[in-house]
């Protein structure tokens, strides 16, 4: 489904929300060798959320997704395992742009160059 260093800056980007929500994702354990499609467990909305809570330990602290929203869930539960909260958190997702987006073309740039001393040559004769 996703590429291995997609899902790789994906799971650093969910830690380092998860680190400033306060909650600390599930760890993969470092011996697993297959690329698992994804390591995140996804509820359906927020009543799948509370359903998830229900089933944690107590002192817990999970991130789940919503399968049908880009949001995902800062679940928690205290030390007596009652549902201390649930943090609602919307994403939006983005992507680096690809060369073509960063740079333009040899032949862009020569027609670009053609078309400013065009301009320029215009101007001279217009004020000459």
């Amino acid at each position: 489904m996703f590429d291995q260093s997609y899902t790789q800056t994906l799971q650093d980007q969910i830690g380092q929300l998860g680190r400033m929500l306060g909650v600390q994702a599930a760890q993969q354990p470092e011996m697993q060798a297959q690329p698992a499609a994804s390591r995140f467990d996804c509820v359906d909305g927020i009543e799948g959320a509370r359903a998830y809570l229900q089933k944690m330990l107590a002192s817990t602290k999970h991130i789940v997704w919503d399968s049908s929203k880009d949001v995902f869930y800062g679940l928690e539960k205290d030390a007596n395992g009652n549902p201390a909260r649930i943090k609602v958190c919307p994403y939006t997702v983005t992507y680096e742009p690809t060369m073509e987006e960063k740079y333009v073309t040899r032949e862009d740039f020569n027609l670009l160059v053609s078309k400013l001393d065009s301009l320029l040559n215009k101007e001279v004769k217009d004020n000459g």
